[in-house]
């Protein structure tokens, strides 16, 4: 799972949107391989653009091809940072592995992946990096690495919006490093492993100094932490799950003598299930809980992330919030979503402020069957604003 702040700086969120309410957009550009003595137009299944059995636009054939680069444009219209765009390079190393439980179950999971990515916006926010997901010996070995550097200009609103509403302008200067890997526990669903997270922030504040409750430490600082990943898998499928259930724990300590600055636990915890209520309804749900001990600094506190909520506004110790999604399969390769959240955020369990609501609509085209890939729009409503999301598979998709 990718880190909030990490999440934030690269553009991507277990699924997908830069920092903020990131209103994004996916504009598939996709080509073929050069072609020696072939005729001047190949048939549409050999393109690797269209189904050979239906005929309808799937780019599957092109993915499974070694020049199956996948090359994205997401365009950027967050409020906080302004119109922009965000482009990226996928390459699936594989079509999805299925793979075959010990009771003979078969489930597929994710394929290994490498990716490269930028983005900028108007008002001076960019970012640039790199991630690849590792999977060995049928999923049994996970592996999940990413590093890059971001210039971010954002908004601070205090803890669990202590600014009554206010905000501060601020620029971080983001580089970050992430790595992961875990191990499935002999033939069951669950997997253990080691992580690393490492985060450098230059922060300046308009018209100069710190924030309101920001420490002028914080400010230039850096926090380097290492953690142990609990895990359990059992979707049926990573982008398109009709039954089942994925969750992870994760216990980190971020320690001066790890080359950090600060001194600080965290607990990142999330749980996805899915549950079939008819043969083209299907009903998601994702919780999760965070928390974030003292002497954190003021860009690793625990969040809210919700479709219809922006991210890192509401910011504190603990934050407690879920999500749930009903999806229906009405026609061929054509979905529709209708989704709803919220969340809290306080010094602990006992003082949440109030809650924040989210909800909305949204549609999915079923772009890669072979993949199981689809790409769609949500529209959703939160803190009295509309807010449009594009993007590819879910909004719940996590390594």
């Amino acid at each position: 799972m990718l880190p909030q702040p990490m999440a934030a700086a690269i553009g991507f969120e277990c699924g997908v949107g830069p920092v903020g309410r990131a209103l994004t957009a996916l504009l598939v550009a996709l080509g073929t391989a050069p072609a020696q003595e072939t005729p001047d137009r190949l048939p549409p299944a050999e393109q690797g653009l269209f189904s050979d059995e239906t005929g309808a636009f799937d780019v599957s054939g092109f993915l499974s091809t070694r020049v199956g680069f996948l090359p994205v444009a997401m365009p950027i219209t967050e409020p906080a940072v302004g119109y922009g765009l965000a482009v990226g390079l996928s390459f699936f190393h594989t079509s999805p592995p299925v793979v075959a439980d010990a009771d003979g179950r078969q489930r597929t999971i994710m394929p290994t992946t490498t990716m490269v990515f930028g983005a900028s916006t108007e008002n001076g926010t960019w970012s640039t990096g790199a991630a690849h997901l590792g999977i060995w010996d049928e999923g049994r070995t996970r592996y999940l690495g990413a590093a890059g550097y971001a210039n971010l200009e954002l908004d601070w609103y205090g803890r669990d919006e202590s600014l009554g509403g206010a905000s501060v302008a601020y620029q971080n200067d983001l580089a970050f490093l992430y790595q992961s890997i875990r191990f499935q526990l002999g033939d069951s669903r669950f997997y253990v492993g080691p992580e690393y997270r490492f985060l450098q922030s230059e922060a300046t504040f308009a018209p100069g100094g710190s924030g309101p409750g920001i420490p002028l430490a914080e400010l230039d600082s850096r926090t380097s932490g290492v953690g142990v990943v609990v895990a359990y898998d059992d979707l049926d499928h990573p982008y398109q799950a009709t039954r089942g259930l994925k969750g992870e724990l994760t216990l980190r300590q971020h320690a001066e003598w790890l080359g950090g600055d600060f001194d600080y636990g965290q607990v990142r915890s999330f749980l996805i299930g899915y549950v079939p209520l008819a043969e083209r309804l299907v009903l998601g749900l994702k919780g999760n809980y965070d928390v974030t001990g003292g002497g954190a600094p003021f860009y690793d506190l625990s969040a809210i992330n919700v479709r219809g909520l922006a991210k890192q506004r509401y910011v504190d110790a603990q934050a407690i919030y879920g999500e749930t999604e009903l999806r229906w399969d009405f026609a061929g390769r054509w979905s529709a979503v209708l989704f709803g959240g919220g969340g809290a955020v306080g010094d602990s369990l006992d003082t949440l402020g109030q809650a924040h609501w989210a909800g909305g609509i949204g549609g999915r085209y079923l772009i890669a069957k072979q993949f199981g890939m689809r790409i769609g729009l949500d529209l959703a409503y939160g803190d009295d604003e509309w807010t449009i999301y594009i993007g590819v598979g879910t909004g719940w998709v996590r390594p």
